[in-house]
């Protein structure tokens, strides 16, 4: 009851109806799978927000750019908002620029304040888009999430035609067994007042921890006659009318639901004048209660006789030794009636002053036995004011306590039971909406509700409706006072938590409505679980209680078994429409970063003929760009293509570029290699390309060149007054493999050089 385990869940999309055919939709997921879900959606998340800050810095960038020259500051602005990647890089990187800039530029924090502020909400608006972005995850760690059960082993109960044995051995015991779980529940998570933290158990399996009900602590007497110990302190108890979706977990739409109320009307009996002594011997006797003929059974004949009393006790009880029947022991009597008639299975038949009509009426008789009371006992079911004398405590044989018997051998409780079925689709003034408050109910006393206008519907439909109202009907109107005290007897007392050893400590003067009020939250814990066990199949593997389970006949049963929710911290549920919110938004934001550029210079091409300077500014600001721009303008080297794209690139893939100048390592900045001869015209770096294999100046101060079909070439700078090539050859050049030119010499000796006619960049 309390763990999930063992129920075996569905995985995958499904529509959970307490929130709509579209915010329902639902996929449920191993916890595993559900933590690798989040973890993407924050990851994509992160990436919506970087591309968030893009088109940020895109207009930020348009709307500052000037044509006009603009100091350092300016420029820096620019290329940061053209470059930070995300808002947390351009946050720190616009509060480095004023905390620079602080004291020389002109007006820093009115040109960066407002930049950095947009970055800081943008980080905080995403951080919180990211933490919010979890609560797709329809789930609470303490509680768990929503899921739906497979219904694999769907089955519901039937009584069949099976041995005594197998009843009263096999069945009952089992029964009893998850009763007294239901009782467990029930004192754990309906007592305490904080939903879902009952005690040490967790209360996190139906999609209802705990079922509200109202109690009116002093109402009437539920009965006719003045038999009542009091017509003001009674109890009432009115669950209101429970949804079989919203409270007992039953997934369907609201067409399809059904509204269930059930009430418990209770008093403790006057005794006087409905009891007396019957003798058996001279030593023992009996107190008989009179409040209806009851029914026994005879074993000879194999049928039901009438007594003429209803419940008879043993007055000897306290004659018995202390050790045996040290605990509470109770007995029934009950008068059920289905619309108005008392029916087979009733144990009696009330008497005028007891009788109402269309209700079940219940006697429960509690007998104390060997339980003495530790203080006088005024609870009108429980009254104990009998002394019994001295009690020992032997952990202190000089003190004694004076100790109470319960006044009576069996004390009567009177409670009346009605149940009521409602349509929840017809207004709440009409007249068909609910059945009257009755005892007992078949489908076919309900059926109408959801009928009244059935010549619209198909046979089929009306059959669904029937076998969806009997569903609810099985889980919900069985358990009942007559369960309880069957299944569970005094266990069911919430005064045992204070008895110890045969004697009951001290109890409150109402403690029989606590008693009462603990019967109710029994019986919602039972019908909660009647419908999850309903869905998972028989706990029991044994065939013996197979034979008590029947598998669904028809389509609309199977549905039914496969729409039963509860609450599971080992799956995980996300909502289909916000997972696709996110991803819908977050793509369409992805998708216009990347190209608002690219539409913005089409329109630009189509109105101008030509990018703005906002744009080209936008596109040289770029780091790629400026790079370029480093090595073009300041240097002059490399050819390039590309200028107002995203990648520029040098003519030919060998050029070299600058390195840098480290004369000064505080002051870094990039410069010319040595050796750097560059051909403008050609856009050929003659110190790099394989094709050249020398050059030089002759004596005449001409520059001569050779070529070689396979050049391998390496060249160096010496000093700045003589050019030396050094160069590696493996044929065509006569097998020499080092030459010289130097200014003045005449050397050039080998065949093949030329005088260079176009211009050179010589380095």
């Amino acid at each position: 009851m309390a763990e999930d385990s063992g129920y075996d869940v569905y995985l995958g999309h499904w529509i959970n109806w307490s929130r709509g055919p579209i915010l329902g939709s639902t996929l449920t997921t191993s916890r595993t799978d559900g933590n690798l879900l989040i973890a993407f959606i924050a990851f994509f998340v992160a990436i919506v927000a970087a591309r968030f800050w893009r088109i940020i810095c895109l207009v930020l960038h348009f709307r500052l750019s000037t044509d006009q020259p603009g100091d350092a500051l300016y420029h820096q602005r620019q290329a940061v908002l053209r470059n930070a990647s995300n808002p947390e890089e351009g946050f720190w990187t616009f509060l480095d620029l004023i905390l620079a800039w602080r004291k020389s530029a002109r007006r820093p924090f009115l040109r960066l304040v407002p930049v950095l502020l947009l970055a800081a909400v943008c980080i905080a608006t995403f951080t919180l888009a990211g933490g919010f972005s979890s609560m797709v995850q329809l789930s609470n760690e303490d509680i768990g999430s929503e899921v739906l059960l497979s219904g694999r082993n769907c089955a519901y109960t039937i009584t069949p035609d099976v041995s005594s044995y197998d009843y009263e051995a096999i069945w009952y015991p089992y029964l009893a067994r998850n009763y007294g779980t239901s009782a467990d529940y029930a004192q754990q998570c309906y007592t305490s007042k904080e939903n879902g933290s009952g005690g040490i158990l967790k209360c996190g399996t139906f999609v209802q921890q705990r079922i509200e009900f109202k109690t009116n602590y002093s109402a009437a007497c539920p009965f006719p006659g003045n038999i009542c110990k009091t017509n003001t302190s009674n109890i009432f108890i009115d669950t209101g009318y429970l949804d079989s979706h919203e409270h007992f977990g039953l997934n369907a739409p609201p067409d399809q639901r059904v509204l269930i109320r059930k009430t418990l009307h209770c008093a403790p009996l006057v005794t006087e004048g409905y009891k007396d002594t019957f003798n058996t011997t001279s030593s023992k006797s009996f107190t008989r209660y009179y409040y209806g003929k009851s029914r026994d059974f005879n074993f000879t004949t194999r049928e039901l006789y009438d007594l003429n009393y209803t419940y008879a006790y043993s007055n000897d009880y306290r004659d018995r030794n202390p050790q045996h029947m040290a605990s509470y022991s109770l007995g029934l009597q009950a008068s059920l009636k289905d619309k108005g008639n008392e029916i087979t299975g009733s144990s009696f038949k009330p008497i005028p002053e007891l009788d109402v009509p269309r209700a079940n009426v219940f006697l429960v008789f509690l007998s104390a036995n060997q339980v003495r009371f530790a203080e006088k006992t005024l609870d009108p079911w429980y009254t104990a004011t009998t002394p019994q004398g001295p009690r020992v405590n032997l952990n202190n044989p000089n003190s004694d306590m004076q100790v109470y018997w319960m006044d009576e051998p069996a004390s009567p409780l009177g409670c009346t039971e009605m149940m009521q079925f409602c349509n929840p689709t017809l207004p709440e003034d009409s007249p068909n909406r609910c059945t009257p408050l009755a005892g007992l109910f078949n489908a076919d006393d309900v059926t109408p509700l959801f009928t009244s206008d059935s010549q619209s519907q198909s046979e089929s439909e009306l059959e669904a409706q029937k076998a969806r109202i009997e569903w609810v009907a099985r889980a919900v109107k069985g358990p009942g006072i007559s369960a309880i005290i069957l299944n569970l007897s005094a266990q069911s007392l919430t005064s045992k938590y204070a008895v110890r050893q045969g004697l009951q400590g001290p109890i409150p003067t109402n403690q029989w409505q606590k008693d009462v009020e603990h019967w109710m939250a029994t019986i919602l814990a039972v019908n909660q679980a009647s419908f999850v066990r309903t869905a998972s199949g028989p706990s029991d593997d044994s065939p013996v209680i197979a034979q008590f389970y029947k598998q669904p006949e028809n389509m609309t049963e199977r549905v039914l078994c496969q729409s039963q929710k509860i609450l599971s911290t080992e799956y995980a549920s996300f909502s289909v429409f916000g997972i696709a919110l996110i991803l819908v938004l977050g793509g369409l934001i992805i998708i216009l970063s990347m190209t608002l550029e690219s539409l913005l210079g089409l329109l630009a091409r189509r109105l101008y003929g030509e990018l703005t300077y906002a744009q080209l500014e936008w596109c040289t600001n770029e780091t790629l760009q400026l790079q370029r721009q480093v090595q073009e303008g300041l240097f002059g080297m490399g050819s390039w293509t590309g200028a107002t794209k995203n990648v520029p690139m040098t003519k030919t893939s060998t050029q070299k570029l600058g390195v840098l100048d480290l004369s000064e390592r505080s002051h870094p900045r990039w410069g010319r290699p040595d050796g750097y001869v560059y051909d403008h015209e050609k856009g050929l770096d003659l110190g790099s390309m394989d094709m050249w294999i020398a050059a030089g100046r002759n004596g005449d101060g001409e520059v001569m060149e050779k070529k070689d079909k396979k050049p391998r070439l390496g060249l160096q700078r010496y000093d700045s007054d003589e050019i030396t090539m050094v160069g590696k050859v493996d044929s065509g050049f006569s097998g020499k493999t080092r030459f010289s030119l130097s200014r003045g010499s005449t050397t050039v000796s080998d065949k093949g050089w030329r005088k260079k006619e176009e211009p050179w960049t010589v380095g």
